[in-house]
């Protein structure tokens, strides 16, 4: 089962973590309900296992669509956003041959550019409503993942990692919809892999606690922010895998800033959903195939919502 350990760094940071949309005129946990975390995009499988050395290309697409039903706009009235989002994150990451710490070091980088579109409701004080939309395609935040570590103990695998998200996409406080959000977040990992080659059962999870920057524009710093994905994993034969996917994520300090309005309103969420993970015969474990769909069981003060992936890796 050696070969599969490739896809554990899939998406260095893109798969891990990315940029997200922003409407900078309202405010829910987090600005606009949502932030830097993307659910689930830590990986499918092996989520702590090395990487073979090397160079890795990976390219994921994400798909997210959903709602918040409450939030603030100006302080004033009570908004709904509905939101869909497709995002594509093109990685490159590379391992070192040589042994660093004990383990294995892995650096790499992620760009993102995408597609949202986010459109708004608004009922005001006579019980009119009045609605509005917006869409754009544009260039998201770089991720850089300047540090992973890997170790391997037997059935057991580690990873700590470092994930940096710089604000370099697109973004105007002007436009009801941008694709960069304006401000860092800094993400760090540490990633389990529990695989039993006997009986081909895997078990990962990767917690995370990111904290972020002010977005400037807006006066808006969304608080400290813990996550953690989790996958289980029977493998069919050699060369499948089929299982269970799913987050959990808990906004752990308050929103700050004057564009904070709602104060002490933090968000948790979590979702649960089924994948696979494929790698064909010709490509002898070279080439990787993962796909996954999971869904919301509750989001408070997030946006509720259904989110797909389709990631195919290379090892050159």
């Amino acid at each position: 089962m050696r070969p599969f350990a490739i896809i554990a760094p899939v998406v260095i940071g893109a798969v891990l973590l990315s940029s997200c949309l922003v409407g900078p005129r309202s405010c829910e946990a987090a600005e606009s309900a949502s932030s830097h975390y993307l659910p689930g995009l830590t990986g499918d499988i092996f989520m702590a296992r090395p990487p073979q050395p090397g160079l890795l290309i990976a390219n994921t697409v994400y798909a997210q669509s959903g709602d918040a039903s409450t939030a603030v706009l100006q302080g004033l009235i009570e908004v709904g956003i509905e939101l869909d989002l497709v995002l594509n994150f093109l990685s490159a990451s590379y391992t070192i041959e040589d042994i660093v710490l004990g383990g294995s070091f892995t650096a790499g980088v992620a760009v993102p550019t995408g597609y949202a579109n986010l459109a708004l409701s608004a009922s005001g004080p006579l019980g009119r409503t009045v609605g509005t939309e917006a869409e754009a395609v544009e260039l998201a935040d770089l991720i850089l993942t300047p540090v992973q570590l890997n170790w391997w103990f037997d059935d057991l695998s580690v990873k700590l990692a470092e994930v940096i998200i710089v604000p370099t996409g697109s973004y105007d406080d002007d436009n009801l919809v941008n694709l960069g959000r304006n401000y860092w977040s800094f993400d760090t990992l540490v990633a389990v892999t529990w695989f039993n080659a006997d009986t081909g059962t895997e078990i990962s999870a990767a917690p995370g606690i990111m904290f972020n920057t002010t977005n400037n524009a807006t006066n808006y710093q969304t608080g400290t922010e813990f996550h953690i994905d989790f996958a289980v994993n029977q493998f069919l034969d050699p060369n499948f895998a089929f299982g269970l996917r799913g987050y959990y994520y808990n906004q752990l300090t308050r929103d700050s800033g004057s564009g904070a309005i709602l104060g002490d309103f933090k968000g948790e969420a979590l979702a649960l959903g089924a994948g696979f993970f494929w790698t064909p015969d010709p490509a002898q474990g070279r080439l990787v195939l993962t796909a996954k769909f999971m869904h919301d069981i509750f989001a408070t003060n997030r946006i509720d919502s259904h989110y797909g992936t389709v990631g195919l890796a290379w090892k050159l």
